[in-house]
């Protein structure tokens, strides 16, 4: 049996539709200040669809979802930093901001990157495809296979900072092949061990919810100002939005990369969502 529509999904609803009009609809600068409650409106919005759904809340677990917020922007940053070597995107106007309120408003924006893809995956996993594992395949289920999965990953991200014009598609798997074995090591959630199982079912519902964030970030920072763009090297043709279509594959192992960093951390966030 269906619930109601919870009061923090219309309240998230609300928000969402007011400043995706701001966003589009002022002229300046505006998108650094009306980034995060367009996000945050998002999320209520899609958890309160996930109660509808009879999937749990996540905004009701309290602290442990706040958690993800404050794990979001750090997590990012590690990006940030690494995309300083790579030079894979760039935000316009450059300089908009004294360096202060830059670090001050995307930290701000980027905590909504985690809770972004978790309540999209809580959204999903209500969808009876994803309950079935769709895959026989089994991965990582030696302790020599994830020893090489933890090696390849040191090895692509190592690729990716000496010969960035040729790793961009490393620089959204690398992370994952390190963190989820560590995961594994220490008993944490780790996809490596659904998948030595047989169990896809997190990998796919990873990949559909960073997918469809993708499509909203992209969007939406389409008409923003500041916004971010792309230099890719090789592969800048047919942009979806801002982004080069074959980029929008990059939002799928980044969704597997966001879950080894929450995991890391022994969040039962994960449980909820993927566990279920």
């Amino acid at each position: 049996m269906r619930k109601r529509f919870p009061v923090h999904g219309w309240f998230g609803a609300l928000v969402t539709g007011i400043f995706w009009w701001v966003n589009w609809g002022l002229t300046g600068e505006r998108t650094h200040w009306a980034f995060f409650p367009l996000w945050l409106g998002y999320i209520l919005a899609v958890d309160g669809l996930s109660v509808v759904r009879g999937r749990p809340s996540l905004v009701r677990q309290g602290w442990r979802f706040v958690l993800l917020f404050i794990l979001s922007a750090p997590v990012w940053w590690i990006f940030e930093l690494i995309n300083r070597r790579l030079d894979y995107w760039r935000y316009e106007p450059a300089g908009f901001l004294p360096p202060g309120e830059y670090y001050f408003w995307s930290t701000l924006c980027f905590s909504t990157v985690i809770p972004a893809i978790f309540v999209t995956a809580n959204f999903l996993a209500s969808v009876p495809w994803f309950r079935r594992h769709h895959l026989r395949l089994r991965a990582g289920k030696t302790a020599t296979g994830r020893i090489i999965y933890f090696v390849l990953g040191c090895a692509m991200l190592i690729a990716v900072l000496i010969w960035p014009a040729y790793g961009m598609a490393l620089l959204w798997m690398a992370l994952f092949f390190i963190l989820d074995p560590i995961n594994h090591w220490l008993g944490r959630p780790s996809l490596l061990r659904n998948t030595a199982g047989g169990d896809w079912r997190p990998v796919l519902l990873l990949f559909a919810a960073a997918l469809t964030c993708g499509f909203f970030w992209e969007m939406w920072n389409y008409w923003s100002w500041p916004r971010w763009v792309y230099t890719f090297p090789f592969l800048d043709w047919l942009p979806v939005f801002e982004m080069p279509i074959l980029g929008y594959l990059g939002y799928l192992p980044f969704g597997l990369e966001v879950y080894a960093f929450v995991a890391l951390l022994g969040s039962t966030v994960v449980k909820s969502v993927f566990d279920r």
